[in-house]
């Protein structure tokens, strides 16, 4: 269900200029991290990206932005595993991901993408550093310069959306109904394996 959410959340980025966008895909990253662990996150964030790039690709694949989506969960899980208050752990959060993620993986990828005219690939990588860089016409430094103001308010909008989720109760009720259910659907898987095997 999450990783539906996170192709539609793909869907409903808000573009801005600069190869810059508004992407609610970290909610839902930093939701599922929150609320579910560190695999399910990398799960859900991997997954919306790469099927919302098979149904709608905007150009070649960027594996640089798919491990920063990736990231995004997982780093807040870790976060999260912190004996702090809840708004103290979504800060660190977002401020990690913020280099880590966004001016790291994911201006990288679309500066190798966009300015030096390679795939954000491993295969684009090792073409990066093979060829010559006399020819790139901005600086990996100068293109982040122009896109960290816009990546934080990105990060701004969807530390905000989380931070609300996390103070409402119908969705903390809704949370433990989830994990209610899983559980129960992992013990009865447990009770019919171990039938199988006792036969």
């Amino acid at each position: 269900m999450l990783s539906a959410l996170s192709v539609v959340a793909n869907f409903c980025t808000i573009p801005l200029p600069g190869n810059n966008a508004i992407s609610f895909t970290i909610t839902v990253c930093f939701f599922t991290g929150i609320y579910f662990g560190a695999l399910p996150a990398a799960i859900v964030g991997y997954v919306g990206d790469l099927v919302a790039h098979l149904i709608h690709p905007l150009g070649d694949y960027n594996w640089f932005m798919a491990l920063s989506i990736t990231l995004y969960g997982v780093i807040c899980a870790l976060v999260y595993k912190l004996r702090l208050p809840k708004i103290v752990k979504l800060l660190i959060s977002a401020a990690i991901c913020f280099v880590v993620c966004l001016c790291g993986l994911n201006t990288f990828g679309l500066w190798l993408q966009y300015i030096v005219g390679v795939k954000a690939s491993p295969i684009g990588l090792w073409d990066f550093f093979a060829g010559d860089h006399g020819a790139i016409k901005k600086s990996f430094w100068l293109y982040l310069a122009g896109r960290a103001p816009m990546s934080a308010v990105n990060l701004a909008v969807n530390a905000a959306l989380v931070a609300l989720l996390q103070e409402s109760r119908s969705v903390a009720k809704l949370v433990k109904r989830l994990k209610e259910k899983n559980t129960a659907a992992s013990d009865e898987t447990k009770t019919t394996n171990g039938r199988q095997t006792s036969k």
